[in-house]
């Protein structure tokens, strides 16, 4: 009981710190007026998405202190050992109620369960759109990289042109040229 009530107060505890600080993220991203579209796009989904998995969080970790807290693993325990006790005793009359509890403790596993799944659903498509986004990034890395060779390889052809033909001067190199502006 007690390890599933500290697991239930670290998801919510982790839950809430995260949401507080997609909340921070998306306060900054309001702040931020020189930002490309699809940068603002992909960080306001991000926290988004982030959000709600940790919303998901504070819930998964309060169903679960609910659990244990209600009551309902402590007569879960009380069934188990009851029907350990003389299997050929006569039936029980509260046999069937404890069925029925029995079966909404499944259901309520089965919810929580179905909570983790979305949750994990969640972080994969934060990964995915993650990927998403920094794979395009690079390509758009990848086209300037290859531009700048391109632009400097025709240079460079260029430049073996001129020391071909005679009478033609290669270009001179000022060495005392800056890419900074005079001050």
């Amino acid at each position: 009981m007690v390890g599933g009530l500290i697991l239930a107060a670290a998801l919510v505890l982790v839950g809430l710190a995260t949401a507080a600080r997609q909340r921070k993220a998306l306060r900054a991203l309001a702040d931020e007026p020189f930002l490309a579209d699809a940068d603002r796009a992909y960080r306001r989904g991000q926290a988004r998405r982030r959000a709600l998995t940790s919303g998901l969080l504070v819930l998964i970790g309060g169903l679960i202190a609910i659990y244990y807290l209600s009551g309902m693993d402590a007569r879960m325990d009380a069934i188990a050992a009851r029907d350990k006790t003389d299997p050929d005793a006569e039936p029980d009359p509260r046999a069937e109620s404890d069925r029925q509890f029995t079966k909404q403790v499944g259901f309520y596993w089965i919810g929580v369960m179905g909570l983790v799944f979305v949750a994990a659903c969640l972080a994969v498509a934060d990964f995915w759109a993650t990927r998403k986004y920094w794979m395009a990034r690079y390509k758009e890395l990848k086209a300037d990289h290859e531009t700048k060779l391109q632009r400097d390889l025709a240079v460079y052809r260029q430049q073996k042109l001129n020391a071909r033909v005679p009478g033609l001067k290669p270009p001179t190199t000022d060495d005392t040229a800056t890419d900074e502006p005079p001050v």
